[in-house]
């Protein structure tokens, strides 16, 4: 079966690649026949797309990264020529802003966004789920407006993909009204909001294409509550959904048990393993209507040059590549 939506997204907030290489990975991408780059572009550690009227963002944030890690950003200038070489091929890029959680970077290039009014220091390490917006801070309705109609208008695609993951420290009412508060400012902006799974949790008036990755295998015990709970929601609500599940499309992890590299806490991927699984029965009860597509994903707290990304993603892309077209 040939999906509409045949992706790879890539992490270039925890270490980053810049114009050559993301021009590289369209080429190929189109070569595979995958038609969508979704660019993970904010996390705690850095924040890698300059955005009109918020300079502090890459000025403060866009040096920063993962331990052992590059710094840097797009440009304006950049980004509006990877978007219309990839659209040349083909190929959409989905820019993600990640919130309400991971946003680490933000807070640490705007004081405002803090409770205390002071910057967070930057932040080097992997840990997740220890950062959030706050819904009642002034600054907070300001930067989802700045941030997500500036990203849109610089971006012909009709998505724009909100994150939504591992924010386990807000309440979940909390958690759902800043959802649902950036769904309506992307849609305002005219693009179409993608959101990973627990964003399910903002209920069908956020109006969302979800991205399932997980039934609960990684995390604290909050974020495996969350993630199980949200991937029931999904199943429940009518939304279309792209299949990510990290057991078969994490290309980070190990290719097998015998490697000293790559994760291993959705256990290990093959070759064969990355093109051999079946994406109708990857969540249990959900109606092989309404996935979308498919896309495979490369973290990168751990890969910071082009050669271990080459290692880690390519032969396994090739695989999955020809399950989803």
């Amino acid at each position: 079966m040939t999906y509409a939506w045949r992706g790879l997204s890539l992490d270039i907030a925890r270490s980053f690649f810049g114009a050559a290489v993301l021009t590289r990975v369209v080429d190929r991408l189109a070569g595979l026949g995958l038609n969508r780059l979704h660019l993970h572009l904010t996390d705690d550690q850095g924040w890698r797309l300059a955005i009109p009227g918020r300079p502090e963002l890459t000025e403060l944030s866009g040096p920063t990264a993962v331990r052992g890690g590059q710094g840097g950003y797009l440009t304006v200038a950049e980004w509006t020529n990877l978007v219309e070489h990839a659209a040349a091929r083909g190929v959409t890029v989905v820019p993600e802003i990640d919130l309400p959680g991971h946003v680490g970077a933000a807070l640490h290039a705007v004081p405002a966004l803090n409770p205390d009014g002071r910057a967070r220091p930057p932040d080097d390490g992997s840990a997740v789920g220890l950062t959030q917006l706050d819904p009642d801070l002034p600054a907070t309705a300001e930067f989802l407006h700045d941030v997500l109609t500036a990203v849109a208008a610089l971006t012909p695609g009709p998505w724009l993909h909100i994150g939504g993951d591992e924010c386990p420290l807000l309440s979940e009412a909390a958690y759902a009204g800043l959802v649902r508060q950036a769904a309506a400012i992307v849609r305002a902006a005219g693009k179409i909001p993608v959101a990973w799974q627990e964003a399910a949790l903002a209920g069908p008036e956020a109006d969302l294409t979800l991205q399932f990755w997980s039934a609960g295998e990684a995390g604290d015990p909050g974020i495996r509550r969350r993630l199980a709970a949200s991937a029931a929601r999904l199943v429940a609500t009518g939304a279309p959904v792209i299949l990510s599940p990290a057991a078969h499309t994490y290309f980070d992890h190990k290719y097998s048990p015998r490697d000293s590299f790559g994760q291993d806490w959705a256990g290990t991927i093959s070759v064969e393993e990355a093109g051999g699984w079946v994406p109708e029965a990857a969540v249990p009860g959900l109606d092989p209507a309404r996935i979308v597509g498919l896309e495979a994903a490369l973290w990168t707290e751990s890969i910071h040059d082009e050669a271990t990304l080459d290692r880690m993603l390519w032969p396994r892309l090739e695989a999955f590549s020809r399950l989803a077209a």
